[in-house]
């Protein structure tokens, strides 16, 4: 348990000034549910992924088995993901402790976690995704000189020129050349000459300063104890290195540190460790760490500036925070005697993190939260198994104006949704939820999974782009991030004046390769099918830029939230899209994991027809990716509509999965369709390359019953044929 519940008065009152009035004076650790050190921040696109490792609760010394993972846009609200790799990912090391201070850091699209496992050398894990899952691809250590101890704390950096390096050691400093493939290294290990003041967690990086000098930086816990965080430069990325100082002084304050250093949104940060939360509850020493982050500063000549300690520094948020869309429970600027996990010690297992071990008075605070014109609504998914309790929500401070309160009964283990209205709270403000009990329970209230507001504007476009011109068909579209439609990105006409109850928008709803939480990969193919006059509902964020999504996974419920909204749309008077909807015209269709939640969903009434895109059930189920859904090839009976497939050819790796499924459907229409580009499809094309002539023809004959386009598939010598390089096969129901 991270917290003790008998707190002293004084000490709670230390806490509680820690966390509300005092909170923007004091910079206390990032992270309180959990017990988290040795940060390794690492940016990608406008986000922050925080790696650290993780002292168990209730530890003396260094227990430490997992590694887990945090991610902010703002610097300030931290979501947690739980853990994210732990030893038991190294098949070659038998013990349960060890898992010291890793760095994770991505090139060419796979993430490598470097993991030093104290006595045992550092191993390697790799993952296509931050949140993993994370293999081991040597079976064994990348580096173990087996003659002492000292191979702990990797640090690594890619140079401008492509050149990765591989620091490390306590109380020496090594270096090794990684090769390009990250997981070897060429040539032999270097010992470097011995840093001033250098003991161990080294951190390496490089830079221009001011006047487009590259500078490179070594970051390091300087000597014990206690530990500071100090520095040294070298012109050149294998050294030799100059001590520079300090960037945050030895103090008494803290005992051991490990920094991390990044740049993001044109500031720079210094993460380190230190035991302000535990200090909290007792003035003992134990392995009991925080992570903590403060803003730096460099001086022109590429030197930086020290730092006092970091409650004393000010740590500001960078952006807002949007409420109108689905947000994790454990994201958190404070929530001080709150605990995350997946482990519910009162019910089932749950497979998503909550927020748990909730008590009478204690509250989770998130900075910053921008109601923009007003929140109309807000919904919380929580479950309760004994008296429950109440959620208070309030703005600005703990005690500040309340503007909606849900209450939890006993949902016997189960996960309910709760819904008030809210007054109307404006612009930007803190927010607090606070929680109560009654007289007959005041701990283990309930537990908490996550929540979302409603505007006061029903359709508030939050955030929009223009694709490709809008696409070459006749209604130019647009892409949109729609507040009441979370983590969707919708694809409509712009002008929506030509669309009324003769002349509807048929809908397509989207589900995304890799199970990916953004159509990044296919939204010039969704934009295009959306200029033909479609409403196209997309799985997961608006893609602002063509750049790879890293978040959690979607899940196959989200394209059923996406025929939901269409309908409602549809029938709110208040919407654009009032009455201009066909809801009997909807199509279901998804690329690779898209196309399986897509078969997944198909048993839904409301789905006319389908598409199913470089996919297919697994006929082997056990070589299928981790959180992929497996419905048995019984599910296809459930199919009630025509269906098309269309593949990538013979090596497309779901060529065989999907046309094992195409000549297993005999019951309704089905269509086989193969272009010779592989798993990859030509999405990513302008205008969405050769797959979207089809998908179009598709659409148009099954929800418009365009005769022309019909021609792209029936006859002796259909359309689809005439095009190169295409194939076609058919089952007795196409006619």
């Amino acid at each position: 348990m991270l917290k003790t519940k008998t707190l002293s008065k004084a000490i709670m009152a230390a806490a509680m000034l820690c966390s509300t009035a005092g909170y923007a004076q004091l910079n206390m650790p990032i992270i309180q549910t959990k017990f988290t050190a040795d940060p390794a921040p690492y940016v990608h696109g406008d986000t922050v992924y925080l790696f650290t490792t993780h002292d168990e609760d209730g530890a003396g010394g260094f227990m430490m088995k997992d590694w887990l993972l945090y991610t902010s846009t703002d610097m300030v609200n931290w979501e947690d993901h739980g853990a994210v790799a732990s030893l038991r990912d190294f098949e070659w090391y038998k013990g349960n402790n060890g898992a010291w201070a890793e760095q994770v850091i991505e090139r060419n699209g796979k993430w490598y976690m470097y993991c030093p496992i104290h006595g045992n050398g550092i191993g390697v894990l790799v993952a296509d995704s931050p949140f993993g899952p994370y293999k081991d691809p040597l079976g064994k250590p990348l580096v173990w000189q087996k003659e002492h101890w000292y191979d702990i704390d990797p640090t690594v950096w890619i140079d401008d020129d492509g050149q990765a390096y591989m620091y490390w050691g306590n109380p020496n400093l090594y270096m090794v050349k990684l090769n390009e493939d990250m997981i070897s290294y060429s040539g032999e290990i270097v010992e470097h000459p011995k840093i001033e003041d250098y003991q161990e967690g080294p951190w390496f990086w490089g830079r221009k300063n001011a006047k487009g000098e590259k500078c490179y930086y070594m970051a390091f816990a300087s000597t014990c104890c206690p530990e500071g965080i100090g520095y040294a430069m070298s012109k050149s990325a294998t050294g030799p290195w100059e001590h520079k100082g300090h960037i945050m002084d030895h103090t008494p304050r803290t005992r051991g540190n490990h920094p991390g250093i990044i740049e993001f949104k044109g500031k720079s940060y210094c993460f380190g460790l230190n035991y302000d939360i535990f200090r909290l509850e007792t003035s003992r020493h134990a392995e009991q760490r925080s992570v903590s982050a403060a803003e730096m500063t460099y001086n022109a000549d590429g030197t930086i500036q020290e730092l006092p300690y970091f409650q004393d520094c000010k740590l500001e948020q960078v952006g807002s925070f949007n409420p109108f869309r689905r947000v994790q429970a454990e994201t958190m600027a404070w929530g001080y005697g709150l605990k995350t996990t997946r482990e519910n010690p009162s019910g089932p297992w749950n497979p998503t993190l909550f927020v748990t071990d909730i008590d009478d008075g204690e509250y989770l605070m998130l900075k910053g939260v921008d109601f923009g014109k007003g929140a109309k609504k807000f919904t919380a998914s929580c479950s309760a198994h004994l008296y429950g309790g109440e959620m208070e929500i309030h703005i600005d401070d703990v005690d500040g104006p309340m503007i909606g309160k849900i209450t939890v009964p006993n949902t016997k283990f189960k996960y309910q949704e709760f819904t008030t209205d809210l007054t109307d709270a404006k612009g930007k403000h803190d927010l607090y939820f606070v929680f109560k009990g009654g007289k007959m329970q005041k701990c283990n209230l309930f537990n908490f999974d996550w929540w979302q507001m409603t505007p006061q504007t029903k359709g508030t476009v939050t955030r929009q782009m223009v694709v490709e011109e809008g696409g070459t068909g006749e209604h130019k579209a647009v892409m949109q991030e729609i507040c009441g439609l979370p983590e969707h990105t919708v694809f409509m006409p712009q002008d929506l004046t030509k669309f009324d109850k003769k002349n509807p928008l048929p809908v397509l709803v989207w589900g995304n390769g890799a199970c990916t939480n953004s159509p990044w990969e296919h939204f010039k193919f969704l934009n295009e099918i959306a200029s033909q006059g479609y409403l196209v509902i997309a799985t997961g964020y608006i893609p602002m830029k063509e750049e790879p999504y890293n978040g959690e996974s979607s899940t196959p419920q989200q394209q059923i939230e996406s025929i939901d909204w269409a309908i409602a749309q549809n029938a709110d008077k208040a919407s654009p899209l009032y009455g201009k909807i066909d809801t009997k015209a909807i199509c279901a269709a998804g690329m690779s994991c898209g196309g399986l939640q897509t078969l997944y969903n198909c048993g839904d009434k409301r789905i006319t027809t389908y598409m199913i895109c470089n996919s297919g059930l697994f006929i082997d189920p056990k070589i299928a990716m981790p959180g992929m859904p497996m419905p048995g090839k019984d599910q296809l009976k459930k199919v009630h509509g025509p269906i098309m497939y269309m593949l990538g050819g013979d090596t497309d790796i779901a060529y065989q999965n999907g046309m094992d499924d195409f000549h297993r459907i005999s019951h309704v229409p089905a269509v086989a369709i193969n272009y010779p580009v592989g798993h990859g499809g030509t999405y990513r094309q302008a205008h969405g390359g050769e797959f979207s002539i089809p998908a179009i023809a598709w659409l148009n004959w099954q929800l418009k019953g365009d005769k022309e386009a019909s021609k792209m598939f029936l006859g002796e010598k259909p359309g689809i044929l005439q095009r190169e390089k295409w194939t076609i096969e058919k089952n007795e129901k196409v006619k």
